[in-house]
């Protein structure tokens, strides 16, 4: 068999390998300086965009914060007016009952003004919670039991009774001093 002997005259493989290697391992360190390149840019672009995120967290945490203080408060001006409007429904309801209060003692007072002879004279009239007192001076004794007896008969009045009956102190008045009691019916009391 015939072999092919190259005569050419070529450099030995160390040679060869050293020649070959410079270029190489300069292409190399540029193929990872220009990756490390990259990477660093790509690297500071994402840490770029996520101080950005960063940034925009902490002004949306700051806006909830004031959020969260203005709803807070108006939380508490809400629960504030609320009391308040219970505290004015609660005083409404009073004033109410005490209209219709007025309006059942106004009831009584006209019962006895009508009732009250001419010559009885009504120094003070005085409500309790069911009842009260009438304080005055008559001229003569014998229209007092026609008042109690009339005051009686009135719807508005549970019972009357003549309490008290004295001479007037002063000699120079012939009249009386009396003190009616009486007690209210509470199917017309709003109380």
């Amino acid at each position: 068999m015939l072999e092919r002997i190259n005569l050419v005259p070529q450099l030995p493989l160390a040679e060869r390998i050293r020649k070959i290697t410079l270029p190489a391992v300069g292409l190399l360190l540029a193929l990872i300086f220009l990756f490390l390149a990259a990477s660093d840019r790509v690297l500071k672009s994402q840490i770029s965009s996520l101080t950005k995120d960063i940034a925009a967290a902490q002004q949306r945490a700051t806006e909830i914060t004031a959020t969260q203080a203005k709803i807070a408060q108006l939380t508490s001006s809400i629960k504030q007016q609320k009391d308040e409007k219970e505290q004015l429904s609660a005083q409404a309801a009073k004033l109410t009952g005490i209209q219709e209060r007025k309006k059942y003692f106004s009831r009584v007072l006209a019962a006895i003004t009508t009732a009250m002879p001419s010559s009885v004279r009504c120094d003070k009239i005085t409500f309790a919670k069911d009842g009260g007192q009438i304080a005055g001076s008559a001229l003569q004794y014998r229209e007092l039991p026609a008042f109690v007896k009339t005051l009686g008969n009135n719807h508005l009045f549970a019972s009357v009774m003549l309490h008290n009956l004295d001479r007037c102190p002063d000699a120079k008045k012939a009249d009386f001093t009396f003190t009616i009691t009486f007690q209210l019916k509470r199917e017309g009391d709003p109380s």
